[in-house]
């Protein structure tokens, strides 16, 4: 089987995403997915809705919404609802809550929560509904069924951790791998899921893996590196954050300074002095280069049974580089 690309970015503008998702389908990438930023971004849920009006075939996401500011019903309803305007090609990508959540103050979700809504946004996509305790407004209790849309939906949580990536075995049909692209790290996310799809009573090859990280290819490989490497220290620190047991011994050093310094207070690409950023990081967190060494490393992991990659081209040159990525890697990787 092929590989699948799927794009992941911000919508500044609705006229920007919608013009972008056609031109991604356009170029072949299945999917594309939007950012659920609100203070940054036009909201993402209308800008999907348009997107699935304008195109036929690209699949529609979030990478990622979260539960601080949503319901868990109320997810539910709004991707029943853009899976049924879209003819099936809703993903629903959530996280616990980064960026968007800490800029307002606000705290992001526990994982015995997260774990709880997630599986109340499956028993209603998959129409075994959710039981109501009874309360004074409502004597009767009982379960409640979602009675709209298009169903069921899949589910994806962006993952880094060991506890965030048994939950996936659990209760989710993917992940969005944030611990990027190496081969070792894969293995040792899908053995993570492996025990939580146990738990459950799933079979591991059944929940989607999908390793997520920046792309820059062109003619110059050091100076699609050198572009891509400040922008990816985000993604880079996010997943540190919650664990190191996947850095091996003599990376620990390099990955603790630029830990260090690190300012999440700062623009998305002045908060860490790219410096501090080791070969180590950018091979991980990237796939940059000529189209030949991109095209390498997309068979290293289609060897290791992965299906699809969500990518994301730095801001600046977002268009630029989904471009140079459609027609210079995804034509060849048919």
């Amino acid at each position: 089987m092929a590989m699948n690309f799927c794009l992941h970015g911000s919508a500044r503008t609705i006229k920007e995403a919608v013009q972008r998702a056609k031109h991604a389908e356009d170029l072949g990438f299945e999917a594309i997915f939007f950012a659920d930023s609100h203070m940054n971004n036009v909201d993402c849920y209308q800008v999907m809705a348009m997107c699935a009006m304008q195109t036929k075939k690209i699949r529609l996401g979030t990478a990622v919404t979260n539960m601080v500011y949503r319901d868990p019903s109320i997810t539910a309803n709004c991707f029943a609802t853009l899976n049924e305007i879209s003819a099936g090609r809703a993903i629903i990508g959530m996280g616990t809550g980064d960026g968007p959540v800490y800029s307002l103050g606000r705290t992001a979700t526990r994982l015995v929560d997260f774990e709880k809504g997630l599986q109340t946004i499956r028993d209603l996509l998959h129409d075994r509904g959710i039981e109501v305790a009874k309360t004074r407004e409502r004597a009767s209790g009982g379960r409640v069924m979602l009675k709209i849309g298009k169903r069921p939906v899949p589910i994806y949580i962006s993952a880094e951790g060991p506890k965030s990536l048994r939950v996936v075995g659990r209760v989710c049909d993917g992940t969005i791998l944030g611990t990027g692209f190496d081969p070792q790290v894969l293995d040792w996310a899908r053995a993570r899921i492996a025990e939580g799809a146990k738990d459950a009573g799933r079979s591991p090859s059944d929940i989607d893996v999908v390793p997520a990280g920046m792309i820059v290819v062109d003619d110059d490989g050091n100076l699609a590196r050198k572009r891509v490497r400040s922008r990816m220290a985000n993604r880079a620190h996010h997943n540190f954050r919650f664990t190191m047991e996947t850095v091996p011994e003599k990376e620990v050093a390099g990955v603790k300074r630029f830990m260090d310094g690190f300012d999440i207070s700062k623009p998305i690409e002045e908060r860490v002095d790219p410096d501090l950023i080791t070969d180590y990081l950018l091979q991980r967190f990237t796939i940059a280069g000529t189209a030949d060494e991109c095209i390498a490393r997309v068979k290293a992991l289609e060897a290791m049974g992965v299906q699809r990659l969500l990518l994301t081209p730095p801001g600046a040159i977002y268009d630029q580089v989904m471009t140079a990525w459609g027609k210079r890697v995804i034509s060849r990787c048919g």
